[in-house]
């Protein structure tokens, strides 16, 4: 039996076809256990841990006031 480049093209492409699809309908009937768990465990700490900022420290000035700067001191780069 001869088989022509024809018939092998279109029977890969038929077997490529073929296993997209059972990987879809596979994926589609457990898309609740597949992708559902992430959900209901964002859900569920949602509940268990409700979201609250964190403490606010107060401002405290680091930088030294406009007085005690030294002004004396000038690098120059040649």
């Amino acid at each position: 039996m001869d088989i022509s480049f024809l018939d092998f093209f279109l029977v890969n492409i038929l077997s490529y076809m073929a296993g997209v699809g059972t990987g879809l309908v596979i994926c589609c009937k457990n898309k609740d256990k597949l992708f559902g768990r992430l959900e209901r465990t964002e859900r569920e700490l949602e509940v268990t841990q409700p979201y609250s900022p964190p403490p606010q420290a107060d401002v405290i000035a680091t930088a030294p006031l406009a007085d005690q700067v030294n002004k004396g001191l000038r690098i120059t780069l040649e």
